[in-house]
């Protein structure tokens, strides 16, 4: 792993930390306020906090499950590619022990009619010039 990587992931964690720090801030500080005074601005934008930091936690959310998405089809991908590599192979041998058992019998059973019917040309024809 690259140190720059390495570098820009923690300043992104950082990044992250600031503005939760700042939402958090925010909130406490305009809550104080609420407490001491009460005033509809100040309300409305304890309101818009509240609702920006949900958004924040659904894009947060939003990113998680696309990289979890992402790593358990990695994982099916690999796990699938395993089994059909294993099916390939167990064919693969099965089709050669079938082939050369079907090539064996075929040569013979061929071999053996060529040889008899020479014979028998040979015979046949051996006797005929005598």
């Amino acid at each position: 792993m690259s140190s720059s990587g390495l570098t820009g992931r923690f300043q992104g964690r950082e990044t992250q930390f600031h503005i939760e720090l700042l939402y958090g801030a925010l909130f406490i500080g305009g809550f104080a306020y609420l407490v001491f005074r009460v005033d509809p601005r100040v309300a409305a934008f304890e309101g818009g906090l509240v609702v920006g930091y949900l958004l924040r936690i659904w894009e947060k959310m939003s990113i998680y499950e696309r990289i979890l998405q992402e790593a358990v089809s990695e994982a099916a991908e690999t796990q699938v590619e395993a089994q059909v590599e294993e099916q390939v192979d167990r064919v693969e041998a099965q089709v050669d022990e079938q082939v050369e058992e079907k090539v064996d019998e075929r040569v013979e059973a061929q071999v053996q009619e060529e040889v008899e019917e020479r014979v028998d040309g040979a015979a046949g024809g051996g006797s005929d010039a005598t």
